[in-house]
């Protein structure tokens, strides 16, 4: 009874008019998810929204999360032999980075070699480049089945000429973050396998004639 007279007078009269009325206290239910989902759906959102319009001080980066960019390789490497015959021994290399930029590379050597080295050798200079450029997600392509499947297991490598250098393909692997390897039909590698022959061309000496 503290509070001013018309103060008192105005709840003194609410209690008089409610006091016909059997009032009784009922606690809120909670709402049901179906209620919800009724809610949104009679108030749709436009069709742009602020993705991160609840975390004003939060910048976006740090809630997007993006995916790796992912180089493809192409390797072939074969031992042919040439005009004059000696055993050439070539490589080709196709580095293509996720905004499809193409980077080939040929390489030869005057070596007698088997083919399988040769496939070793080219897969081993495409992770060398590979590794120079900093590349963290890679994707290689070849098409000798054999080389393919020592890499990723599949075979094991008993080969006396092919065990050093499956030992250190797989030791350039694991400077990736990501490497996955996989076997590509020829004529799916035709770029890889032409680099290869210009190899070849350019290594050959030219044949006298008379």
């Amino acid at each position: 009874m503290t509070q001013p007279a018309a103060l008192n007078w105005r709840l003194a009269r609410w209690v008089l008019l409610l006091s016909q009325y059997d009032i009784h206290f009922m606690p809120q239910k909670s709402v049901k998810g179906q209620a919800i989902c009724d809610l949104m759906a009679s108030h749709p959102l436009g069709a742009k929204t602020d993705l991160f319009e609840d975390l004003p001080d939060e910048p976006p980066e740090v809630n997007t999360t993006s995916s790796p960019e992912v180089w493809q390789m192409f390797f072939d490497g074969a031992s042919r032999v040439g005009m004059s015959d000696p055993s050439l021994q070539e490589w080709g290399v196709v580095l293509t980075s996720p905004r499809n930029h193409v980077l080939p590379h040929a390489f030869s050597l005057t070596e007698p070699c088997t083919n399988n080295v040769d496939e070793y050798n080219a897969l081993l200079i495409g992770l060398e480049l590979a590794r120079e450029l900093e590349i963290r997600h890679l994707e290689a392509y070849g098409d000798s089945q054999l080389i393919i499947k020592q890499m990723t297991g599949d075979y094991e490598v008993r080969n006396d000429d092919l065990i050093s250098l499956h030992k250190a393909a797989t030791k350039l692997v694991e400077s990736f973050k990501s490497f996955c390897i996989e076997h590509v039909l020829r004529s799916k590698n035709t770029y890889a396998d032409a680099l290869a022959s210009l190899a070849t061309n350019l290594a050959q000496p030219l044949e006298m004639t008379q």
